[in-house]
């Protein structure tokens, strides 16, 4: 009877080790090389989160089809031709609707070219001054870089709002537009530059240059061509965001979108209006895929000259081959510059009345007094409740996010020329024409398909216009792979789907990837947008408190809100990009890591010392043997392995006696490094410090001093690996 209780418990301990073992790290030494391979803990809660995700995602939206044929009924009225309509008492002829079309739409353009202008201006400085490449001190760069975010993270219609008590409409909207395209312009630019290399600056200043012409020479050229880029992708961007203004009260060509024309019998006239909107869209991006061919990557052709000519007849024929791209860049200033003169006489520069600034300072003290009470209480009785309704707007900007990921990397695959050649043109147009169509007027029409799913609603509304968007950026990143790599496939014999799925998509996934986070952002923001036409609780919240000065202590709270969950999404953003950029979320310089390391090493050191095995200053040799270190703990399974069976009763407490013998020494080592690395590092730390006298900034010296403890930590961990490979040596 003792025998089998015994050998119950042995088996039972057995197993136990034995499931233990399934998780821990698996080790293997090939020819001195050591490998350690991780349990894939990250694969599988990353698996199990998609896929709990996907379970609340389609739980909470309720996909709504009810009005499926009334929708299509509706879709159908677009294509009317030749319907007069009335709003109000006027009656307006297609080609009426067409000419107040262009006049809205010329307005809108002209807000759009002057924000954008001045935010480029303002973004310039912002940018250099939160650069960690140019501004060294953390204390400086860091406030601006928070600020900064602070701003993007308020949506900009509340700007118009504010600035709509102060200003004139046209000036509201010209501001409002101007902080959208700064706050953008300065995250995308002082990205840039801390990825920018500084030799050439470096140089230019060590040979005797002024900063201000290394600046000139090196890193204004790189600077430029990023801002005519950048400020052409905010411009389209900021057409289709003036168009909301007009539920500010601000005239532009979204009143006729959204307001005007926005009922079922006007349909006809709201297609006029978007495909001006959309024909202004495509010739935008024409202009700038002519001034990125002919100005930002443009490369002068090398001379043919027949050398068997006289000199001067080469002289000439070098003349003639001179580049005629001056011209062009000549008729890009000079329409630029003519359409900014145009849009200034659109601007009314004038303030607010008396009693919309007697308003704004009502408000302006709200704003800074938030009401804590929307915060708490049921979350399921109040319909003002911040967080529920929050969560649900960032649970709609996930999901179109992902809906618009999925479909742009079609549309933006088969819109690369590179890929499918002159068939490339009708992907091409579809994206644009899906992005020209601002959210709200997709919002709109879906509330005609969905009857009781306003979380449907704005999935579709904000997945679609994100495809948009998303699939422009693939097109670009899938035109930029080199036609060398394409071409060595095809040499090879792999087929288009070979292709796409060995060279494509690997290539573009990291950066598809890097644009679907920050597209979660702007979804986020966006529910405002779609808000205003019922599509969205969280954004109709806003635009309703947004409207009066009397409830924007009620705003405060939604901005909060909005702000936290958006900083807390830029967070995340960046550690996920870090992480397909650069292979790891956290840079290897940041503190926790290296203390991790330290921790690592030091057992590592133990391990060798216990087992007398060569010690080597390395990370990868220090997680091999704590791996080896976590199966020599499970001395039952361990035996097994090496006797294949199980020990006796006999056996089996002189294992277990052995092993508690083995982890208490291997304990009291680990102490024993930690107590001499903290002596010596205390030593090294007040030495520095005391020959550090004469410097007066304390925070200078503690960390020359923290940093003169870690390099003697360094040392001593190297003076280790070398006794250890003397020890190797000798045996």
């Amino acid at each position: 009877m003792m025998n089998k209780e015994i050998n119950f418990e042995t088996k039972s301990k057995f197993f136990a080790q034995s499931f233990v073992n399934y998780f821990n790290p698996k080790f293997i030494d090939i020819d001195n090389q050591k490998v350690t391979k991780k349990f894939p803990w990250l694969k599988i809660f990353g698996g199990l989160i998609i896929f709990i995700f996907v379970v609340v995602m389609l739980t909470a939206i309720k996909p709504d089809f009810q009005n499926w044929k009334e929708f299509w009924v509706q879709i159908g009225k677009f294509f009317e031709l030749n319907k007069n309509v009335h709003i109000g008492a006027s009656e307006f002829t297609p080609y009426e609707t067409f000419l107040r079309s262009l006049d809205f739409l010329w307005v809108t353009i002209s807000y759009s070219i002057l924000g954008t202008f001045f935010g480029i201006l303002i973004s310039v400085p912002l940018a250099l001054l939160s650069s960690k490449n140019f501004i060294k001190n953390k204390f400086i760069y860091l406030p601006f870089r928070i600020i900064m975010s602070i701003i993007r993270a308020v949506p900009p219609v509340v700007f118009a709002f504010i600035f709509f008590f102060l200003f004139s409409k046209s000036l509201a909207a010209t501001f409002s537009i101007t902080i959208f395209v700064s706050s953008l312009m300065t995250k995308w630019l002082y990205e840039d530059l801390d990825t920018y290399d500084m030799k050439s600056y470096q140089a230019a200043i060590a040979i005797g240059n002024t900063k201000t012409l290394a600046f000139k020479s090196s890193i204004f050229p790189y600077l430029i061509k990023r801002i005519i880029s950048y400020g052409f992708y905010s411009f389209e961007m900021v057409i289709r965001f003036a168009a909301i203004l007009s539920i500010v009260g601000i005239g532009t060509i979204g009143q006729l979108l959204s307001d005007q024309y926005a009922t079922e019998d006007n349909f006809s006239h709201m297609s006029i209006v978007l495909w001006v909107l959309i024909a202004a869209m495509i010739a935008i991006e024409s202009l700038n895929f002519l001034i990125k061919k002919y100005i930002l990557d443009y490369s002068q052709k090398h001379p043919k000259i027949d050398e068997t000519l006289p000199y001067a007849k080469q002289l000439e024929q070098l003349k003639s081959q001179k580049s005629k791209i001056y011209l062009f860049k000549i008729f890009i200033i000079v329409l630029v510059a003519s359409l900014l003169l145009a849009s200034l006489t659109q601007i009314e520069w004038s303030i607010g009345n008396e009693t919309k600034i007697s308003q704004f300072n009502e408000g302006i003290k709200k704003l800074f007094s938030p009401d804590w009470s929307l915060f708490g209480g049921s979350w399921h009785a109040a319909k003002t409740s911040v967080i529920p309704l929050g969560l649900q707007a960032l649970l709609v900007a996930i999901s179109s996010a992902i809906v618009g990921l999925f479909f742009a990397l079609i549309l933006g695959i088969l819109a690369a020329k590179n890929i499918t050649k002159h068939f490339s043109y009708p992907f091409k147009l579809i994206i644009i024409v899906i992005r020209a169509i601002p959210a709200f007027t997709l919002a709109s029409l879906f509330l005609i398909l969905s009857k009781d799913s306003k979380l449907f609603v704005a999935v579709l509304a904000l997945g679609i216009h994100s495809i948009g968007m998303l699939g422009k950026l693939v097109m670009e990143s899938t035109e930029k792979i080199p036609n060398k790599t394409l071409q060595a496939l095809d040499a090879s014999g792999a087929n288009w789907l070979q292709k796409i799925k060995f060279v494509v998509i690997k290539s573009i996934l990291p950066q598809a990837l890097s644009n679907f986070l920050y597209r979660i952002e702007i979804n986020f923001k966006s529910t405002v947008v779609i808000g205003a036409v019922g599509a969205s609780e969280f954004g109709f919240q806003i635009t309703t408190y947004s409207t009066d000065t009397a409830h924007w202590d009620k705003l405060s709270s939604y901005l909060i809100f909005t702000v936290a969950i958006l900083l807390l999404l830029e967070q995340i953003s960046n550690l996920v990009r870090s992480k397909l950029m650069t292979g790891y979320f956290f840079n290897p310089d940041i503190w926790f890591k290296k203390k991790t390391k330290k921790q690592t090493l030091i057992k590592s050191l133990a391990l060798c010392n216990l087992n007398q095995e060569e010690f080597q200053n390395d990370l990868r040799h220090a997680k091999y043997m704590l791996a080896k270190h976590q199966f020599d703990k499970l001395y039952l399974y361990k035996y097994y392995k090496q006797t294949n069976k199980l020990p006796n009763q006999e056996n089996l407490i002189k294992l277990k006696e052995k092993n508690q013998v083995y982890l208490k020494k291997y304990s009291n080592k680990i102490k024993e490094i930690h107590q001499q690395i903290s002596v010596l590092y205390k030593k090294i730390y007040k030495q520095t410090l005391k020959n550090l006298d004469h410097y007066k900034n304390w925070f200078i010296k503690n960390k020359i001093a923290k940093k003169a403890g870690e390099i003697a930590i360094d040392k001593y961990f190297e003076t280790h690996a070398r006794k250890g490979r003397k020890y190797a040596i000798e045996r």
